[in-house]
């Protein structure tokens, strides 16, 4: 009565933990599906923040073009300005960038260009900080070098930013937008 066969006598307790591991797992796995729709909520930035560009753009060599970056950010949300804010402390706003990094070294990419940004104090970093709201877009100026050979040149353009929310602020954040430039 209450004495488990075992095929191991070498470990008495050897039939009774995989039976332990089994709740313990079983627990472990209810606790990950019960915190797992918490945490997808908590990630909002796909949700607040849509960010796109052209999936490429066309250009021969040595020419520079503007690619458009569009952001449309949902009504309570904003974003912080393109330029890096420093205060007397040495602390300021988390910039928006956009970027990419051409492993062939064929295509290079200039200062984002950005409409006005709207300037208000923010008492937290004691300076005046740049902010942009709902929809607007910049543009990414890219020049193709002269030796570029025809074809496409693939890579993503990458865009920093960090959501705010006038009550609080979320993580930074960097997407990867797919982008080839084809070179005629």
């Amino acid at each position: 009565t209450g004495v488990q066969t075992c095929a191991l006598p070498i470990y008495p307790n050897y039939c009774q933990r995989p039976l332990a591991m089994s709740s313990l797992l079983q627990f472990l796995l209810m606790l990950m599906l019960i915190a797992l729709p918490h945490g997808i909520a908590r990630s909002a930035e796909p949700s607040h923040c849509k960010v796109s560009v052209p999936k490429s753009v066309k250009g021969k060599a040595g020419d520079s073009i503007n690619v458009p970056v569009k952001f449309k950010l949902d009504k309570k949300w904003y974003i912080y300005g393109f330029t890096m804010m420093i205060n007397a402390e040495g602390i300021g706003p988390q910039q928006t960038d956009v970027y990419f990094t051409d492993s062939t070294g064929m295509v290079k990419h200039g200062t984002v260009i950005a409409p006005k940004p709207h300037t208000k104090y923010d008492e937290s970093f004691e300076m005046d900080v740049h902010s942009y709201k709902g929809s607007f877009s910049c543009t990414l100026p890219i020049t193709i070098d002269e030796k570029a050979l025809k074809g496409k040149i693939q890579f993503p353009i990458e865009v920093t930013y960090q959501l705010c929310d006038g009550s609080m602020c979320l993580p930074p954040t960097t997407i990867s937008l797919p982008f080839a430039v084809i070179v005629k």
